[in-house]
């Protein structure tokens, strides 16, 4: 069968035990019912049991992949990346005025923020008028 066959082969399986088991619900066939709703389960974990497979077999192969491409050897354990090199002082001082403009936006966000709300309750009554 191909490959792209199995997803619809599967989904009209499931359909004809799911239409089985209202079936046998409707019919009140506990049997049918219960044979159903199993063989519905059963399919389910196989699928699940199948995906899980699937994923730890793309994993090893990856990984192996990624040992064979970069030429390290096979040792059973991540290898230690190497340090990065250190950051230039213009880096960091660039980066340290970036976070005190963004944070000095904030707060003056905040403050005309404050200042329209204090404007807003200084215009109202101070009690209800209902």
């Amino acid at each position: 069968m191909p490959a792209r066959l199995v997803p619809l082969a599967g989904t009209a399986a499931g359909l004809v035990l799911v239409l089985v088991l209202v079936l046998g619900v409707a019919l009140e066939l506990p049997v049918l019912a219960a044979l159903a709703g199993g063989l519905l389960g059963v399919g389910i974990l196989a699928v699940q049991l199948d995906s899980w497979r699937r994923v730890r077999s793309l994993r090893n192969y990856l990984r192996d992949e990624i040992r064979r491409v970069s030429g390290t050897p096979d040792q059973g354990y991540a290898a230690v990346p190497a340090a990065p090199a250190p950051a230039a002082q213009s880096d960091l001082l660039g980066a340290v005025q970036v976070l005190q403009a963004q944070y000095t936006g904030r707060l003056d966000r905040m403050q005309v923020t404050l200042d329209e709300a204090l404007d807003q309750l200084a215009g109202r009554p101070d009690h209800d008028p209902r």
